[in-house]
């Protein structure tokens, strides 16, 4: 069973490859991959939250201690679980009529 178990309303899937640009003088560039393996992330919304719910979420957040620490994560899109972190700077709260909703970025690591 996944570390994060908390409720959410929507997830996306971001998928991407690292990708090196070179640009030269003349405009023109070059890309490569730095590596062939696909960088894979999720953006989670909650649902609507009350305060006391809003905490579970935070809390969770806090014992990873943002960015530092991964945890497992199973994908809604193919019920794998992944080992993640969360992204830097990616963790909002947000507070409107009467309600609060959390919303942040997950990136999977190596295990």
């Amino acid at each position: 069973m996944s570390d994060f178990i908390l409720a959410r309303e929507s997830c996306e899937e971001l998928l991407d490859y690292p990708v090196i640009v070179s640009e030269f003088e003349n405009d023109t560039e070059q890309r490569r991959l730095k590596h062939a393996n696909q960088i894979l992330g999720f953006r989670i919304r909650t649902p609507i939250l009350t305060y006391d719910q809003l905490q579970d979420y935070r809390n969770f957040f806090i014992s990873k201690y943002g960015s530092l620490s991964s945890f497992t994560f199973t994908s809604p899109f193919n019920n794998t679980e992944y080992t993640v972190r969360f992204v830097a700077e990616s963790f909002r709260t947000r507070f409107e009529a009467g309600v609060y909703q959390v919303e942040f970025e997950l990136k999977v690591v190596q295990s």
